[in-house]
């Protein structure tokens, strides 16, 4: 099994190479909440009937299941007999369930594609942010900033305490600071998606904090991005690993 991240432009090119193919595939769609439950039944499908058991056992490997539920996105598959298997992961939802046969049908991974998204973006770290709203490929608006934070006091007794309790009224201070630039950024955009990244500690606590998020719930997408800092620069390269597909090739 290789696992192959693409950008974009690289899935379009992936998807352009198999739309060349004159070998018959089983082409699968699957929609996140039905993963892998859809490819579990696939024995109703008279037409998948003979590969059932393949495409099944290929699918239900720890690896796919536990980045495919990373990803939430749901998936596309294109069985070949006797060549390659591919197995995408597309960095936005798979929108049906649908099954065919003969050339590879990479309609429905074209439609996601073409789409232009409304994207919000929230990287946070303990005493930074950075909040980023895409149209298409397009910033349209941000907002980055800062908070003061103590570090842990390394020494014990009432001073470590005393501090404890400073750090955490901080920190406290810092994510209602953040709601409100939240509230003040994406209020009035019609979001399709909206990812976090930074320090996966602070997911919890900022939900519980923002009611803008909390009313969005539904809109954030479970793949936390992989960011080291809470600045511009990282906001503005968030776009290229929000696009990211993933593919597993066999």
């Amino acid at each position: 099994m290789k696992r192959q991240f693409f950008t974009k432009q690289g899935l379009c090119r992936f998807l352009s190479t198999l739309e060349t193919t004159e070998e018959n595939f089983v082409t699968i769609y699957i929609k996140p909440d039905y993963f892998p439950d859809y490819i579990n039944g696939l024995s109703l499908e008279p037409k998948c009937a003979i590969y059932a058991d393949e495409i099944k056992g290929l699918i239900n490997t720890e690896a796919i299941i536990r980045t495919a539920n990373k990803y939430g996105t749901g998936a596309a598959i294109f069985w070949n007999e006797d060549g390659n298997k591919y197995v995408v992961l597309p960095p936005f939802p798979i929108g049906e369930n649908r099954v065919s046969t003969g050339k590879p049908d990479t309609s429905a991974l074209r439609k996601l594609l073409e789409k232009r998204y409304v994207t919000g973006v929230m990287l946070v770290a303990w005493g930074s942010y950075a909040l980023g709203v895409f149209e298409s490929d397009e910033l349209v608006a941000s907002k980055t900033g800062t908070g003061w934070i103590h570090k842990k006091h390394k020494k014990g007794g009432s001073s470590q305490k005393r501090f404890a309790r400073r750090t955490e009224e901080q920190r406290k201070d810092f994510l209602r600071k953040v709601s409100n630039r939240i509230e003040e950024k994406f209020e009035g955009f019609a979001f399709d998606h909206i990812f976090f990244g930074g320090n996966r500690l602070i997911i919890k606590p900022l939900l519980h904090e923002c009611k803008y998020l909390q009313s969005k719930a539904h809109k954030i997408s479970p793949r936390v991005l992989d960011v080291r800092y809470a600045d511009r620069e990282a906001m503005v390269n968030s776009l290229r690993e929000i696009t990211k597909s993933l593919v597993f090739t066999f």
